[in-house]
């Protein structure tokens, strides 16, 4: 999460609560995710050295958990410290070829789901509060945005590199 442009996640869902950005990505993603299967893109690299969809989605599946708990770990105001981690390595052992599609897409959709009910349990004060990752200050809601974006950010890629 260091190098990453954060605004951009963000921008995307200007204008809206984080419950709404974070439910109204789920049919999106299923949509997209239908076509990969019906076109059988599951294990297509659009290049050399990139992530295949499986891989793809894996990350997504990956950064939602990670994006949660440090959500959770913020609003339950823990002072133990945070810190960024490294996609690539992730990637590297996550396994996700030997995967099936269908589970792929049954865990993110509930994990997203999951991700949605966790934020909408979030009053205005628990949005409000802040904690450091790494060397940077996020808001619970601002985490939301974050995740909610990513995830449309990789739709996006899957959508214009890969279909």
């Amino acid at each position: 999460m260091s190098t990453i442009n954060h605004d951009n996640y963000i921008s995307i869902y200007d204008g809206i609560e984080v419950e709404d950005a974070l439910q109204t990505r789920i049919s999106d993603i299923k949509k997209t995710l239908t076509i990969v299967t019906e076109l059988d893109k599951w294990d297509y690299r659009y290049a050399d050295e990139k992530w295949t969809v499986k891989e793809v989605v894996q990350h997504c599946i990956d950064c939602e958990r990670i994006f949660s708990y440090r959500a959770q770990h913020i609003a339950r105001e823990d002072q133990q410290s945070l810190n960024f981690f490294d996609e690539n390595e992730y990637a590297k052992t996550s396994n996700a070829n030997a995967r099936k599609p269908q589970d792929l897409i049954k865990e993110w959709t509930n994990l997203m789901k999951a991700t949605y009910y966790q934020f909408l349990a979030f009053d205005d004060d628990v949005l409000s509060k802040t904690g450091k990752i790494g060397d940077k200050e996020f808001s619970v809601e601002k985490i939301g945005f974050i995740t909610a974006g990513h995830s449309i950010h990789h739709l996006n890629i899957i959508n214009e590199r890969y279909l």
